[in-house]
């Protein structure tokens, strides 16, 4: 079988959701999700001069809300408007949360089967104009009757306060780990430490002003636990999860090149990365976040390493109590775990934060010169998804 290479990943700042109430538009409000998505195939291209735009055969793209700007197939959205020509495909998926991650992970194992040999493969997710759930037709379900009869289907801050209950979490634990998400983020931020994953993004504010965007916007240096616990707890009576414990609503996406061997070869590549094992677990879709941890548990088999082996990783924080219980349960380090921060400072636009942290973890495991890096996520629904990658010296 072929090798299959990561060759570069980029994304978008994460901008914030409006807050009419407020008077505040988020930076990304007034921009399409698919000019979002062609500005990093561009940015692509313009970063890898010896890629030919014709050599590009398909974009593998993820969406979770495929309503309204996001509607039509946006991976051939995506191709039709950038820079690619219109012999490259393209295809849009969905695993939820974990959909970026699964389009790198198809990405490679169609490289590695001969049936590409370059390809383009992320997500992306426009919060403000496709808000979760937002168009649900609540009289014409896309669930029958039958899962509700077989499954206790809650929603995912219920559940969020389950794994909280059944992982024996108390609430100092996860204000902590949510705090620390912000001051990471804001200290990786000042450092710079993203900014060769970001590509800045040019927008028009509400008076009509041209800024640019080039760091994620939500992040809040001065979130104490003394002010998050002040915060209402709206999925459980007395419970532990409240907003600041959840990953905020962003619009972004994330990008990445993926080559055979011989596409290296041929147009001078240097690889970046590749992957030894991805892994998807599913668990009962009620408590539905605890995925992450038979799925670190079966990709750590796949790839003949234990967490001894892994010295950096990135786990989504969908809530902090699903990386709490995941760390508690495989007796993680948090040292290893998130050190620029994460979803609850700097946020989760569904489709594309799979790619996101691809990028994330291999630009720091670059500065640490690491070797195995891992990406775990919890999806809807009770799916997960798991990536072990080896990062190669360039």
């Amino acid at each position: 079988m072929r090798e299959a290479f990561l060759i570069d990943v980029v994304r978008t700042p994460r901008g914030r959701r409006s807050r009419p109430k407020n008077d505040f538009v988020g930076e990304f409000a007034n921009i399409h999700p698919a000019t979002l998505g062609a500005t990093l195939v561009n940015a692509l291209l313009e970063r890898n001069p010896n890629l030919p735009p014709e050599k590009v055969e398909d974009v593998f793209y993820s969406t979770v809300m495929a309503e309204k700007e996001q509607a039509a197939n946006m991976g051939r959205t995506v191709v039709l408007s950038s820079n690619l020509p219109v012999t490259t495909s393209g295809i849009t998926m969905n695993r939820a949360c974990s959909g970026a991650l699964q389009a790198s992970a198809f990405a490679s194992a169609s490289i590695r089967v001969g049936d590409y040999d370059i390809l383009m493969a992320g997500g992306g997710e426009h919060m403000n104009m496709c808000p979760i759930d937002g168009d649900m037709d609540f009289e014409h379900l896309p669930f029958p009757a039958e899962m509700f009869e077989k499954h206790n289907m809650v929603t995912q801050g219920q559940s969020a306060e389950m794994i909280a209950e059944k992982y024996d979490l108390n609430q100092e634990e996860i204000d902590e780990f949510s705090v620390r998400s912000h001051q990471l983020a804001h200290d990786a931020t000042e450092a710079g430490k993203f900014k060769n994953e970001i590509i800045p993004i040019p927008y028009k504010d509400k008076d009509g002003n041209e800024q640019v965007l080039d760091y994620d916007s939500n992040i809040r240096p001065d979130t104490t636990a003394e002010k998050i616990t002040k915060l209402s707890r709206p999925f459980k009576e007395n419970g532990l999860i409240h907003a600041a414990a959840a990953s905020a609503i962003v619009d972004g996406c994330s990008l990445g090149i993926w080559a055979s061997d011989a596409a290296c070869k041929e147009y001078g590549f240097k690889p970046w990365a590749k992957i030894l094992a991805s892994a998807n677990a599913g668990v009962a879709p009620d408590i539905m976040l605890d995925g992450v941890i038979p799925g670190t548990e079966l990709a750590l088999k796949r790839a003949g390493l234990t967490m001894d082996d892994i010295e950096l990783i990135e786990i989504n924080e969908a809530f902090a109590s699903v990386p709490i219980a995941w760390m508690k349960t495989l007796n993680i380090p948090i040292e290893k775990v998130n050190v620029n921060g994460g979803a609850i400072a700097m946020g989760h636009p569904l489709g594309g934060t799979g790619g996101i942290l691809i990028a994330t973890l291999l630009n720091e495991m670059d500065r640490q010169d690491m070797k195995y890096g891992m990406i775990t996520m919890c999806a809807a629904y009770g799916q997960s998804g798991t990536m072990i990658v080896e990062r190669l010296p360039r």
